[in-house]
């Protein structure tokens, strides 16, 4: 992130705008773009401020916002969801969000609601034997319709 100009530099920028240069004249004189010296000169037109404004604070990322509540959530009932755990701590978020978030705190979490097991059953008995695997020698010479060729 750059750093703001001086209030010197500021003030001789300020100077020379009000001796009659134009904002890319004043650019290149002090090597600053143009649209800075615009934008700077209409804020001392409206506002009489020349000094630079205090930065912004940036907000937090949700998971570093949030860290202790997910972490103590998950050590308390780590079999919830994430529908569970967006309930239990009461956020407006996205389960897309949520999931991020533990991704990035390293947090293992439940995958799905429970259900219960397919009814279809095995697909083959228990005690059906295996066919023997080949001989070293053989090979197979049959083909079928679609590996022959045209």
């Amino acid at each position: 992130m750059p750093r703001p100009l001086s209030l010197d530099l500021r003030t001789r920028i300020l100077a020379d705008y009000q001796a009659g240069l134009s904002f890319a004249d004043l650019g290149r004189k002090y090597t600053v773009s143009a649209e800075f010296v615009r934008q700077f000169i209409r804020r001392y037109e409206a506002t009489g401020e020349i000094a630079a404004r205090p930065p912004i604070p940036k907000k937090a990322p949700f998971h570093r916002r949030h860290e202790a509540d997910l972490r103590a959530a998950v050590a308390a009932e780590p079999d919830l969801t994430l529908e569970g755990l967006r309930a239990r701590l009461g956020l407006d978020v996205s389960l897309a969000t949520l999931h991020n978030a533990l991704s990035a705190l390293k947090i293992a979490f439940k995958k799905r609601r429970s259900s219960r097991r397919s009814s279809s059953g095995p697909t083959s008995p228990r005690n059906a034997t295996r066919s023997p695997p080949p001989s070293p020698g053989s090979r197979r010479t049959a083909s079928s319709s679609s590996t022959k060729p045209g």
